[in-house]
């Protein structure tokens, strides 16, 4: 290496050093050491296919990336930075655990006090609920008491709350509720005599440095807001909204940014906010693995210290600190991707690049023409059965697979795999058709763990379908749409059911790892599984799924210039030829 460019690489390493340690100069983007190169690269090259969103990854105090990617503002051409705000989502939840610790530094509240004693009309059922049981998700209560945006006050939502009954008894299990939350909240103003984010700013982040983070103190008009995103729908900046009230405060949607969010983790690393004995307190997991507004979890990197958060609207965000690799990363997105928060389908690849592995990228691409790519549009019919429908949509082509068959071409799968997810889809149907008459030994049969497992399974679906049934009706129908690799859960596969009733449906979301059945969750609705595709060439096209980080290629077959006959595709070992239906 020349001497000019060893003195320069020191110059970055120590400039690097200098920020991470006194992050108050921050504002320009970095890129430093192998993985800031390699992340710096597999975002930039994944933003066309679908990221958008900004990350800090810090290690051993020197920054490795701090940068943002894609477009905070699609409409004003505005990019996302370094500097942009973000909603950190349920995040929040640990601000409002510390602010607890805070008050109990002071001496003005204890963690094992009854909810009682700071707060009125709280019901029998609801005598034995300490500060603690909010705090680490076991104190029964619902999840939500409200939508996130609807205009209550803090007494009404309280009274709200305390009137709806019971998931379990305090104490007995983890279920997470963003509903404790609020009450900590509002015990936080009842004891401090401030409101909740005046005691934040106050108290916790002011001493931390923290200028850019709150709902509505800080001066929003010098900062870019990132707009949410689901496709192309713009669902505009909390600060557009009735924000904040109280079915937000306390549990979620503080704004921030990467900066602040690192100044917030140096702080607490020191004692300027919190005790030593406050931070044990506050990072000792109960339940689930679950502390005072964290998952404290073991890695293969060692203790994992981690929160997420995010909403439909398409905000996502995580922050990450690896205890003892002495690493933390902060990742915000501002729109979603196949129908689930962004941070989803990126978390496993961002790890894997800062611990030294290696993820695919998609290739270079050319810039995208829509009005050329327009002849490209149709409906293109597989001989086994399936279609690929092809078109122009979210400035790429996006092609959406209907049928298992066309699942399998688009995901690559080997052909040793496909009797496999036809298997899971008989075995999904069984499950769900018996679950709905109240039978769940198909269940019992295929489930990971049954004997830990099988009551807690058998409730939150026998629950959901119950609680569901009076906006759907009764369950007359029940169909398994496709099975997938799992964008979450590596060397998994994901098979989605709908329940379909008179009025409505519910959709369910199995997870198997081989024949055996590791987790079941609820979905919203069943997004169609689409890839977007960038041209390589006037006629051949790359796509990539960033939750599988998989390339697909295709080439469009021309009988002239405006003529397309159909579309050949690599995949199962050979060259598939698609023929487009003329119609």
């Amino acid at each position: 290496m020349h001497k000019s460019t060893k003195i320069w690489l020191m110059v970055l390493l120590f400039a690097s050093h200098i920020l991470a340690s006194n992050p108050a100069g921050w504002g320009e983007e970095i890129t430093t050491g192998v993985a800031g190169v390699k992340l710096d690269q597999y975002l930039t090259r994944i933003t066309p296919f679908g990221f958008s969103g900004t990350l800090l990854v810090v290690k051993n105090r020197f920054i490795n990336l701090n940068k943002g990617y894609g477009m905070a503002n699609r409409e004003k051409g505005i990019g996302n930075t370094s500097e942009t705000v973000f909603s950190v989502g349920s995040i929040t939840k640990q601000f409002t655990a510390a602010a607890i610790m805070k008050l109990k530094i002071e001496g003005k509240l204890d963690t094992k006090d009854l909810i009682g004693k700071y707060l009125e009309g709280v019901p029998k059922d609801k005598k034995n609920i300490t500060i603690q049981h909010l705090l680490t998700h076991t104190s029964g209560l619902v999840q939500d008491a409200g939508r996130d945006y609807d205009k209550v006050g803090r007494d009404e939502t309280v009274a709200n709350i305390m009137a709806q009954p019971l998931e379990s008894k305090p104490g007995e299990k983890f279920t997470y509720t963003n509903a404790g939350y609020t009450l900590l909240a509002a015990i936080i103003e009842k004891v401090s005599g401030k409101s909740y984010e005046e005691f934040l700013h106050s108290e916790l982040f002011q001493s931390a440095g923290m200028f850019s983070t709150g709902y509505r103190i800080p001066n929003w008009d010098e900062k870019v807001v990132a707009h949410w995103y689901v496709e192309d729908t713009d669902n505009g900046i909390p600060l557009d909204k009735p924000f904040p009230y109280w079915n937000l405060i306390g549990n979620g949607g503080i704004l921030s940014t990467t900066g602040d969010m690192y100044r917030w983790h140096l702080a607490l690393k020191g004692d300027s906010v919190l005790s030593s004995d406050a931070k044990k307190e506050l990072f000792t997991p109960f339940l689930n693995d679950y502390a005072y507004g964290w998952d404290v979890l073991k890695s293969k990197h060692g203790t994992l210290i981690q929160h997420n958060g995010g909403s439909t609207l398409g905000n996502s965000a995580e922050m990450r600190m690896y205890m003892d690799s002495n690493v933390v990363s902060f990742l915000f997105c501002n729109q979603s991707y196949d129908g689930a928060p962004l941070i989803d389908a990126v978390r496993d690849k961002i790890e894997t690049l800062i611990f030294g592995g290696e993820v695919t990228n998609p290739p270079l691409v050319l810039e995208f023409d829509s009005a050329a790519a327009k002849k490209y549009e149709g409906d293109y019919r597989l001989q086994s059965g399936g279609h690929l429908i092809v078109e122009v949509k979210n400035r790429a082509l996006v092609i959406t697979a209907q049928g298992q068959d066309a699942f399998n071409l688009l995901t690559l799968q080997e052909k040793a795999k496909l009797y496999l997810y036809d298997d899971l889809n008989d075995k999904s149907m069984d499950i769900f058709q018996a679950a709905v008459k109240g039978d769940y030994e198909p269940l019992k049969k295929v489930l990971s763990n049954p004997k830990e497992r099988f009551k807690q399974v058998r409730w939150f679906i026998d629950s959901r379908i119950r609680d569901s049934r009076e906006e759907t009706g009764p369950i007359q129908k029940v169909e398994t749409l496709g099975t997938l690799p799992s964008s979450f859960e590596e060397g998994a596969v994901e098979t989605m059911v709908e329940l379909k009733g008179e009025r409505g449906s519910i959709f369910f979301r199995s997870t198997w790892r081989g024949n055996k059945n590791i987790g079941i969750s609820i979905a919203e609705y069943a997004p169609p599984f689409s890839i977007s595709f960038l041209p390589l060439s006037e006629t051949g096209f790359a796509g990539y799924h960033i939750g599988m980080a998989k390339n697909v290629r295709i080439n469009f077959n021309l009988a002239n210039a405006d003529s397309v006959t159909g579309l050949s595709i690599h995949a199962l070992g050979e060259f598939i030829d698609v023929f487009k239906m003329i119609r």
